[in-house]
């Protein structure tokens, strides 16, 4: 071993060495972005396969954190370790299922109610739009391209069998819809079954997993990884979390806002609002954008006020709410999460946007904890190696050394 590393050490002093190791990653580098299509069609692969699976990890995840705190206070009355946590699995299980199903039959009425009635009033609305256009001072080509779009999009018929049918509005397109409809479903159930098995199981599964990590893992490298392990999972599951949590406050604290205003479609607004507030960075101004256009369309009155209390719940949601709910576990520099999102949106689409946050806050973690402190080591032997060797030099052409002769 000692052998290796004066050889090693050898080669990294000449400097053709570091050339060809740069050149090997560079090429490297090289034929992974030109095969990205392969291996991104190859993980998409791989997705499609274990939705299922995928599906009762994310659920078995998200409950969770809950299981464990039911779980500390059910081991008081039930000594029995399997049985406690079975029963604390079982009631957070169906409890935040509970809750989701609750909160979708209480919505549900109303926002069927608001997309009937916004369908129906659509015609009048894109009509009210043209007249706008029309009296606006804009170039007259300008307007006659801003409304032929507008016509474009006024048969609702159109848009929604589009939207949903792509361009194969055929029986057969029809029946594959409904094909993926019910093979979504039955999946989801499949992964709350899944979920279940996860969280009895958890326990076996993570002696398992250590024990096999233990037995590949370097002894050295072991406490490294495990203390990244640690803190992926803290980032992780908390992240996922305080996410649907603060979905869930700006949700409301949006629809009670329009209620009071008065304003139209406040529920599907605020189901808007939520859902792409799940979406970092950019996912607020989105769903702010999609509302102010239907309330453009609606009642053009309430846009002002619409877009200021937006911009006034977005900052409070920034700096007051996530703070609170996330701690300081997920302090990235605002650079590498916007790396991240525009990367992974384009490998991953809408679950790499979502992800973004929590691998920028792990590498950033790894960078600081593991790459840094490394680097000042490598760094501090190299400058005491160099002193070293200078101090030995200097001690050489001393006058009257006997190495003079």
């Amino acid at each position: 071993m000692e052998k290796f590393k004066e050889r090693f050490n050898k080669y990294e002093k000449n400097r053709w060495a570091g050339l060809t190791i740069s050149l090997c990653i560079v090429v490297i580098f090289y034929m992974l972005l030109s095969n990205i299509g392969d291996f991104k069609n190859v993980f998409n692969s791989f997705i499609t396969i274990t939705s299922t699976v995928i599906i009762g990890a994310v659920i078995a995840y998200t409950v969770n954190p809950l299981a464990v705190i039911v779980y500390k206070r059910i081991k008081k009355l039930i000594k029995n370790d399997n049985a406690a946590w079975i029963l604390s699995a079982t009631l957070s299980l169906v409890f935040v299922l509970g809750f989701f199903v609750g909160l979708l039959i209480i919505i549900s009425p109303m926002l069927i109610e608001n997309i009937t009635n916004f369908a129906l009033g659509l015609s009048g609305y894109m009509n009210s739009l043209k007249e706008l256009v029309l009296s606006s001072e804009l170039d007259q080509e300008m307007k006659l391209s801003i409304v032929n779009f507008i016509n474009e999009q006024s048969n609702l018929t159109s848009v929604i069998s589009k939207f949903v049918f792509g361009n194969d509005i055929t029986p057969s397109g029809v029946l594959k819809f409904s094909a993926n409809i019910t093979s979504g479903v039955f999946n989801f159930l499949i992964g709350v079954i899944l979920a279940f098995y996860f969280l009895i199981g958890k326990k076996k599964l993570a002696e398992l997993l250590s024990e096999f990590f233990t037995l590949v893992i370097p002894t050295k490298h072991f406490d490294n990884c495990r203390n990244v392990w640690v803190k992926f999972n803290s980032i992780f599951s908390r992240f996922i979390v305080c996410e649907l949590l603060d979905a869930l406050i700006v949700g409301v604290v949006n629809g009670t806002f329009m209620f009071i205003m008065h304003m139209p479609y406040a529920v599907f607004c605020s189901v808007v609002v939520s859902l792409t507030n799940l979406a970092p960075t950019f996912g607020p101004f989105v769903g702010a954008f999609i509302c102010a256009v239907i309330l453009l369309l609606v009642k053009p009155g309430f846009v002002i006020p619409f877009l200021v209390f937006t911009l006034a719940l977005q900052l409070i949601d920034g700096y007051v709410i996530k703070p609170r709910l996330f701690g300081s576990a997920l302090k990235v520099p605002a650079f590498l999460v916007l790396i991240f999102i525009v990367v992974g949106g384009k490998l991953w689409g809408v679950p790499g946007v979502l992800l973004a946050i929590p691998l920028a806050a792990i590498l950033s973690y790894i960078y600081r904890q593991i790459v840094v402190p490394w680097l000042t080591a490598r760094k501090k032997a190299k400058d005491e190696r160099a002193a070293s060797e200078n101090a030995k030099i200097k001690a050489d052409l001393k006058p009257g050394n006997k190495s003079d002769g």
